[in-house]
């Protein structure tokens, strides 16, 4: 999982989206398969962004393995 720092415009955009999603679905499950594909249409996006222009996009990684509660 990465950190986006993103300007107001950007965010607004976002949560916009976001809403028109969780509109669409009656079901909670099929909400939440809506924005995990919108926040993997996203991510592909920026990877393709940060590989054509490595100036604009600095990625990294966290090499800590996620902890389970």
């Amino acid at each position: 999982m990465g950190i986006m720092h993103l300007d107001a415009e950007a965010k607004a955009e976002l949560h916009s989206e976001a809403k028109k999603l969780i509109a669409r679905y009656d079901s909670p499950l099929e909400t939440v398969k809506a924005l995990m594909a919108y926040n993997c249409e996203l991510e592909t996006q920026i990877l393709a962004l940060a590989h054509r222009h490595p100036e604009l996009v600095a990625i990294s990684f966290d090499p800590t393995p996620p902890v389970l509660a």
